[in-house]
């Protein structure tokens, strides 16, 4: 915590009630230690609210509810005062898959950070081919424009399509499943479903078993692209959930972010889930209904 206490030595950190994740992808955990199994991951710029600490942990509750331990190198803490200036100012989205933050306007100069898809940074202006940023601990660094954008910007250029579901979808084809995994770097199945949503401005809930609980009802002999579908024995154990491609076919994070058939006459037929189908739900059409709401560049929904 050295780096906080040296930057903003005015306020103890007994004021501070809010941390934001100040590396690219945060781990979070069951419990305080790095033993402990994965729980989640937050995005650079994403905001949490801090309920206890120990040592160099803390207890955070995320903006989806869910409550897990986060180690203080990977947050920035705050205030008040700090967090309302942290989320009222102009930020920048990566909207490349992976990347860099240079500490120089030059490539080819020393890295400040990596960077994946969704991170957030606060946007202090432009110089020829780079934004100058600043991460909420205060560094500064310059990413390229060809890979971010200005997010009021970027969520104007959305179009909330079915094809355009599917195109992010397979975009991601191959990433390697990772138990808690919510970035471009792994994902675990409700993982890979949020990012890619998450790509068209829109927030889920975290697990399948919460996804499965929005959107709009949908029939197995009724589905679209970009529908999900939840899997399992029975209706209170949904364990996987998967994005509907059309002619029986859907992408899921199974081992890596891969295509599979409902069609026992198609060579990447999956047996297990076409067996376990369970429901399905239509998230194009039902941004605001309870678990869905639109991303606006500011995690604080307001009901922590």
């Amino acid at each position: 915590m050295n780096h906080i206490r040296n930057i903003r030595s005015e306020f103890s950190e007994d004021d501070c009630i809010y941390a934001v994740a100040n590396v690219s992808v945060a781990d979070l955990r069951t419990d305080a230690g790095y033993a402990s199994e994965m729980a989640t991951q937050l995005l650079l710029g994403m905001s949490m609210q801090i309920l206890q600490n120990q040592q160099n942990w803390y207890r955070v509750k995320t903006p989806e509810g869910y409550v897990a331990w986060i180690h203080a190198g990977t947050i920035t803490l705050m205030n008040q005062e700090d967090f309302d200036n942290w989320e009222a100012a102009p930020k920048i989205i990566f909207t490349d898959y992976y990347g860099f933050a240079y500490e120089a306007q030059d490539e080819c100069q020393q890295r400040s950070s990596d960077l994946v898809f969704g991170n957030l940074l606060k946007w202090e202006g432009d110089f020829g081919r780079f934004h100058r940023v600043s991460y909420p601990d205060f560094r500064q660094a310059y990413v390229l424009k060809t890979q971010s954008r200005m997010f009021s910007d970027w969520k104007a250029s959305i179009q909330l399509t079915e094809e355009s579901i599917v195109q992010k979808a397979l975009a991601l084809k191959g990433i390697p499943y990772s138990w808690g995994g919510t970035s471009v770097k792994s994902l675990d199945c409700s993982g890979f479903t949020k990012t890619v949503y998450l790509m068209h401005g829109i927030v889920t809930r975290r697990d399948a078993s919460q996804q499965a609980k929005t959107g709009i009802p949908a029939d197995l002999s009724d589905l679209r692209p970009g529908d999900l579908m939840f899997f399992g024995e029975r209706a209170e154990g949904i364990r996987h959930v998967a994005i509907y491609l059309g002619n029986k076919e859907f992408i899921h994070a199974a081992g890596c972010v891969r295509i599979n058939s409902l069609d026992p006459g198609q060579p990447h037929y999956d047996e297990l889930n076409a067996r376990e189908f369970l429901s399905a739900t239509r998230i194009l059409g039902a941004v605001g209904y309870e678990g869905l709401w639109e991303f606006t560049g500011k995690w604080f929904n307001g009901k922590w």
